[in-house]
């Protein structure tokens, strides 16, 4: 079971963060738009430089191409995740591929309803991963909401994905160690992400250490979904 962290945005927890272990951690860059848990350039060089082990992954909130890939030299992640995937068309999407690669893509699939499947299928296609996230009832937001959604179709579009594609899903949207085990019996993804649920209750920019370490611990401790790994890259 393939592990993330998310919003890491210092270089202290990042380095603590990645000697529990998880395969992932991911970092938003400022790129303008609004968003709480985003560092700055420099802040995000440091953080990348103190993670040794885990594959480092860098959000991009942005539909252009071009600040896409301004983003992935500023940050130079392994993988590359577009959290608003959902808004480009295939032309684009196979544009951003070509001009990031050898980096991989990780595209989030907002679990909203029935055509949810339908986009992780076309997604799926340009993608190394697929991550399902909440999108906020209120907001509209995608990610970083702290709330759940509906696990039944999250394990529909995990069932339907792996039927036709190699690449492995991510299951996020509200996950912690209180409830990922649930989670993964339900979904039977090939990976879990937590940000909110793994954050300190007094700060939510800061990763809480205990509950990092138990959110891995209970993960790997599932059973594997057998996907194929993507090439690495580093």
């Amino acid at each position: 079971m393939l592990t993330q962290i998310y919003g890491v945005t210092t270089v202290d927890d990042a380095a603590a963060v990645d000697r529990l272990g998880p395969d992932h951690i991911g970092i938003v860059l400022e790129e303008g738009i609004e968003t709480w848990d985003s560092v700055d350039e420099l802040t995000a060089a440091e953080i990348a430089g103190a993670v040794a082990s885990a594959r480092l992954v860098g959000l991009s909130l942005s539909t252009d191409p071009d600040r896409v890939v301004r983003t992935a030299e500023q940050v130079a992640p392994a993988i590359v995740h577009l959290a608003r995937a959902h808004l480009m068309n295939a032309q684009l999407l196979a544009e951003v591929r070509d001009r990031l690669a050898p980096r991989q893509l990780m595209l989030t699939v907002p679990v909203v309803g029935e055509e949810s499947l339908a986009l992780a299928t076309r997604l799926a296609a340009q993608a190394d991963y697929l991550l399902l996230d909440t999108s906020h009832p209120d907001t509209g937001v995608v990610g970083a909401t702290g709330l759940v959604h509906d696990w039944a179709l999250s394990g529909a579009i995990v069932g339907a994905v792996s039927a036709q594609w190699s690449c492995p899903v991510f299951l996020a949207g509200g996950l912690g160690p209180e409830n990922v085990a649930s989670a993964i019996e339900q979904v039977r993804p090939g990976g879990v992400d937590s940000e909110t649920r793994t954050s300190r209750s007094d700060d939510r920019r800061r990763k809480d250490l205990d509950k990092v370490e138990r959110f891995i611990a209970i993960a790997r401790s599932r059973p594997k979904r057998g996907w194929p790994e993507p090439p690495a890259f580093r």
